[in-house]
């Protein structure tokens, strides 16, 4: 696999610079990286000039904060939706399409942390409603939380060429999910409702129809097909992106040009900063890429 180019999710936001600039590992600035001359493509504020003018201090530190679970939504007996309180601009954030956050019980160690993606994020109730599939022993606490629970983020990178739904024109999309991989579609939906066209097929494995309702009802899409996915699948031609929101064995078995391509990004989340490791990924060019930071281009 071989890249045109990599840019970090967070160059330029308020997430910016990050630890990654106190590390030495910054993925965009090259001084930050500890070369004498400045060779990066970025063309946003320069993100050396912010370091050093803030005291070689990062900017605001995503920190884990205790917050009310509203409501559970059982469907099933392995699949919860909590909706919990965070702020009006928290929420706010979490709206666009790739978003993240992770969870754990409150008072458990950091190791607890489970990144799940936003399902639909209410800014005027100040409201985040997150799907919690119950598989091992970190989604089972999470699961068991009752009345508080712990939340970091928000993350953006949740999504990989999420730029490519980012636009002001109208588009036309497919989104292709399966099982909980519906969460970060329908958080795309609702951000994306009155602008885009949106079609979709999805892969009731692991989850339920009664789901699919639930969060489509508010925000209605075009057309909905209800099917078992298929690594042979053939995508249409007519539409102008393509999301697979699946496991990397569909995203790598289902042909979609680069151009049109939106994917799931599965890469092993642990601490969203890009510091622990253990999303890295190696190209053919042995050239490391920290995926939870990570937006890139394949030609």
């Amino acid at each position: 696999m071989t890249y045109k180019e990599e840019i970090c999710v967070d160059a330029g936001s308020e997430n910016c610079p990050c630890l990654l600039a106190e590390s030495g590992d910054c993925i965009t600035c090259s001084r930050l990286q500890g070369k004498d001359c400045c060779d990066c493509n970025w063309r946003g504020v320069c993100i050396y000039n912010e370091y050093i003018q803030n005291g070689k201090k990062i900017n605001n530190r995503r920190e884990s904060k205790k917050t009310r679970i509203l409501k559970k939504i059982w469907y099933g007996e392995d699949l919860v939706v909590l909706v919990v309180e965070v702020s009006k601009g928290f929420a706010l954030k979490a709206s666009m399409p790739g978003s993240y956050v992770f969870l754990k019980q409150c008072d458990e160690s950091d190791c607890y942390s489970v990144p799940i993606s936003v399902m639909r994020a209410e800014p005027e109730k100040g409201q985040l409603h997150l799907a919690v599939k119950v598989m091992a022993g970190k989604t089972k606490a999470l699961a068991e939380a009752t009345d508080e629970i712990e939340i970091r983020g928000v993350y953006r990178n949740g999504l990989l060429g999420v730029s490519h739904l980012l636009t002001k024109q109208p588009q036309k999309v497919l989104c292709i999910t399966k099982g909980i991989g519906f969460a970060p579609a329908a958080n795309y939906n609702q951000w994306a409702f009155g602008k885009d066209t949106v079609d979709m097929i999805i892969d009731l494995d692991k989850i339920n129809q009664e789901l699919v309702n639930d969060y489509l009802v508010d925000y209605p899409v075009s057309s909905i097909r209800y099917a078992e996915l298929i690594p042979e699948f053939v995508c249409p031609e007519e539409y102008d992106i393509i999301m697979i929101l699946a496991s990397d064995y569909f995203v790598e078995s289902i042909a979609v040009p680069e151009k049109k391509r939106v994917v799931s990004n599965n890469f092993h989340m642990c601490c969203g900063e890009g510091i622990c490791g253990a999303c890295t990924m190696v190209d053919d060019q042995g050239k490391s890429h920290k995926m939870c930071k990570c937006q890139f281009y394949e030609f």
